[in-house]
């Protein structure tokens, strides 16, 4: 199974395991751009692996198995790739006969080879995670209420990467480059445009109004009013960057919502291109989002918390009159993390995180 298929495979378990119905798991699926047989495929995949299940031993190696033991549970059913050590070896040479060709393969046999972990490089985070970051190719979804900080937070790991030699590419369909500059300079003394000129960081302004009527456009001429595969449409997201990135932020899906108002589904499908682009930089990618200050739902159209590789939450919680910031983790496919929320605050450092600090709220 491919990674692709691994996602959407992992994304259905979650939706039966929050009792969704058979109808709703299907259309959740139709609605980013999944072929209704093959959602229906994927739903029966999920119900078969639960029959099949044995006792859960937690979410983190419930959702990152097939990474770290690199076969499907029915590649190792059928045998392939593995020896029955307790059946005694066959004498039938039809069963048990080694090639020439087959010991060539097994000499030139490479290890898995897993992919590299980058510090987040923002205050304590980085101690909230086993792995001690995240992997290249991850996408990470984060949500919060405003003022929580998410930019702040979106921008200190570029600005401390591009120090540790890192490079990185803001992408903002909200605010300008030169605003974004200021607000840093004056709040935190980074001088990004120092790195900019070292093409160890780059602004990109995004119009997102400009993106959703070119998806639009793109709906209209290929579909014609009728479904096709996701695959066939040529939708606008891939630019011409001035260097290859190790980490990319994306402000904020939020922004490019509004601009696709009126076209849910068209949004839909245009999240799973954007993530799957990102995936493609093998840069570790940090997509915002927004939310109520004490969120439930952690996106708006409820498919980015799927299709991301993690999602992490900010929060404004209100202690009697005060509010006092704080985040969680709440899932994360490349590692184990703390489960606990941590609080933060941001300082004339940037964010401070807190993470030996415990969270108490009187009602």
């Amino acid at each position: 199974m491919n990674e692709k298929d691994a996602r959407l495979l992992d994304a259905t378990r979650r939706l039966l395991k929050d009792k969704s119905d058979d109808k709703q798991i299907v259309q959740s699926l139709m609605d980013i751009g999944i072929d209704e047989n093959k959602a229906k495929d994927m739903l029966e995949m999920a119900k078969q692996e639960r029959k099949e299940a044995k006792p859960e031993t937690g979410e983190f190696w419930e959702s990152s198995s097939s990474e770290f033991f690199g076969k499907s549970k029915a590649a190792a059913k059928s045998g392939f790739g593995m020896q029955n050590l307790s059946s005694k070896p066959s004498t039938s040479m039809d069963t048990f006969s080694i090639s020439q060709e087959t010991s060539s393969k097994r000499q030139t046999y490479r290890p898995v080879e897993f992919r590299e972990v980058l510090p987040v490089r923002v205050s304590e985070f980085d101690r909230l995670i086993a792995r001690g970051g995240l992997k290249r190719g991850d996408t990470i979804l984060l949500s919060g209420g405003a003022g929580t900080g998410k930019t702040t937070f979106g921008m200190q790991s570029l600005y401390n990467g591009a120090l540790n030699g890192e490079k990185g590419v803001y992408l903002t369909l909200e605010e300008s480059a030169e605003k974004i500059k200021e607000n840093m300079r004056e709040n935190f003394g980074w001088d990004l445009d120092a790195l900019e000129r070292e093409e160890k960081l780059a602004i990109i302004k995004i119009d997102p109004l400009t993106i959703a009527r070119a998806v639009e456009a793109t709906l209209t001429k290929e579909r014609g009013g009728l479904y096709i595969e996701f695959e066939q449409f040529d939708l606008p997201f891939q630019f011409n960057l001035p260097f290859k990135p190790d980490r990319v932020v994306v402000d904020s899906l939020s922004a490019l919502s509004i601009a696709f108002l009126e076209n849910e589904q068209g949004f839909r499908q245009y999240l799973r291109h954007l993530f799957e682009t990102l995936e493609k930089y093998n840069s570790v990618n940090i997509v915002l989002g927004e939310t109520e200050q004490q969120p439930n739902v952690y996106s708006r159209s409820g498919i980015e918390e799927f299709l991301a590789d993690g999602v992490m939450v900010f929060y404004n919680i209100k202690i009697h009159n005060i509010r006092q910031r704080a985040l969680e983790i709440i899932k994360l496919r490349s590692s184990a993390h703390e489960r606990r929320i941590t609080p933060y605050n941001i300082t004339s450092n940037g964010f401070e995180i807190y993470i030996d600090q415990e969270l108490f709220r009187e009602d």
